[in-house]
Formats: C-alpha cells, sequence, structure tokens
C-alpha cells in the first residue's frame, strides 16, 4: 500500500513540475513580467535568464522523477526549487504586493487575496517532495544489504561474476 502511495505521488508531484514548465516555456515575456513584479531579481538580465531556463529546469526536473532517471537529481531540484517559491511568495505576501504568482502561466490568482491557498499549495508539494527523498533515501540505503541498492551501482563488497 505504501509503495503505491509513493507511486502516485511521484506522479503527481512530476506531473505537476513538467505542467508548470510547459505552459510557462513558450511565454518567457509574461514569464518575466511576473519575476519582476516580486522584485527580488536586481538585474534585469538574470530576469530574462531565469525566465528563460526556469520552465525548462521545471520539466527536467519533472521529467528525471516521472522516468526515475536522475530521479535523485530531480527530487533535490525540485525542492530547492520549492524552498526558492515559497519564500518568493511568503516575501511578496509580507510586502503587500498584489500580483500574479506566476506558478503556471499568465492568469493565475492575486497573491495577496490568494495567499492561504498558494502557501498551502507550495508547502504540500514541498512536503511531497520531501516524503519522496525520504523514501529513496531508505531504499538506496536498504539497510546495508548491497543487493538492495540500485542496479548498475559498483560495489566493491559485492562478489564479481
Amino acid at each position: 500500500m505504501a509503495r503505491i502511495a509513493l507511486i502516485l505521488l511521484r506522479l503527481v508531484i512530476g506531473g505537476v513540475f513538467v505542467y508548470a514548465g510547459v505552459v510557462k516555456a513558450g511565454v518567457a515575456r509574461t514569464l518575466g513580467d511576473d519575476i519582476r513584479h516580486y522584485d527580488l531579481v536586481p538585474w534585469p538580465v538574470l530576469v530574462t535568464v531565469l525566465a528563460v531556463y526556469l520552465p525548462w529546469v521545471e520539466i527536467a526536473a519533472g521529467l528525471a522523477v516521472l522516468c526515475r532517471r536522475l530521479y535523485l537529481g530531480g527530487l533535490v531540484a525540485m525542492a530547492g526549487l520549492m524552498i526558492v517559491f515559497t519564500a518568493a511568495l511568503g516575501s511578496a505576501w509580507a510586502r503587500g504586493l498584489d500580483i500574479s504568482c506566476g506558478c503556471f502561466g499568465n492568469g493565475e490568482a492575486k497573491i495577496r487575496e490568494h495567499f492561504p491557498s498558494l502557501l498551502a499549495r507550495d508547502l504540500g508539494l514541498l512536503a511531497g517532495v520531501g516524503v519522496l527523498l525520504v523514501a529513496e533515501g531508505r531504499r538506496v540505503r536498504g539497510g546495508g544489504n548491497p543487493k538492495t541498492l540500485n542496479p548498475g551501482s559498483l560495489d566493491s563488497s559485492a562478489p564479481s561474476p
């Protein structure tokens, strides 16, 4: 049962990141405006770089988690992104900015009006990523049994064929 729940959680979180990246990938100008409205990035060129590449990082992380290729790297990237996104959201709310979140493209709910639900969504995604990270750590450690390590891993204590 727990295994099925982890698979479903992986599919949902990976899908959310792929979706978020895809809807923003073709609208770098709009995403750049959303990033600029947070008033956190000091250089315009950095806003442009973030607007162009951030959606692709989200897509790559989501696909890594969905396909279980570079899985741990995808989870770490997701955790880092969610921490930054949650901090930016909290900062905008604390400063009273009435801006669009920009999380899923244009037309998103305003931060000031919908802060509790936006914060709950971000913290829920971060918690889900945390659960997947802990589960992956337990799976990789496997109680110290080399047979439970990732297939193809190099383990010098394992007998050679």
